[in-house]
């Protein structure tokens, strides 16, 4: 066996090791329900915000504003607790990815967005910074869909209590 193939599967086993599955499931699911309490109480301001991005109408970024902080606080309690593992690291990587377009989108387009609203009031945060927590959220999301996480995870210990039943 080559180098080359040894050390890929080697990456391959901590890539789907239980303890950095749990601390994905943690990472992003923390980082999701901080982020949706600190919005929270801010919503006219997050809409106004989504909408210095001009990528989506007055009516939708009001419902995207609306909508995301408990959607966040949603997906991180899923994510923390294990439950739903495959749905909600699908859908938060749909949220991380939508954050991360809109970055790129205002990058290139010039905008001057300094600061990003992720955390709201809370931590204002550079956007460039921000673009880079959202691409580790985002590995974090993808690492945690590609393994069968049940180190931890209420999911598949409340499957087999029901099974047991």
């Amino acid at each position: 066996m080559n180098r080359v193939s040894i050390s890929a599967a080697g990456a391959g086993r901590i890539l789907r090791h239980p303890y950095l599955t749990l601390a994905s499931r943690v990472g992003l699911g923390g980082v999701f329900i901080f982020a949706g309490v600190a919005k929270l109480a801010y919503l006219q301001t997050l809409v106004w915000e989504i909408e210095q991005y001009h990528i989506l109408p007055h009516s939708l970024a009001t419902a995207y504003g609306y909508a995301l902080p408990p959607l966040e606080i949603a997906l991180g309690v899923l994510l923390v607790l294990g439950l739903f593992l495959k749905f909600s690291a699908s859908v938060s990587a749909l949220v991380v990815l939508s954050f991360t377009i809109a970055k790129i989108v205002a990058l290139a387009r010039g905008l001057d967005i300094s600061i990003c609203g992720c955390f709201g009031p809370a931590v204002p945060l550079l956007s460039i910074y921000s673009l880079a927590i959202d691409f580790v959220l985002f590995a974090f999301a993808f690492q945690i869909l590609f393994h069968k996480g049940e180190f931890l995870a209420l999911g598949p210990w409340l499957s087999q209590k029901a099974a047991e039943q």
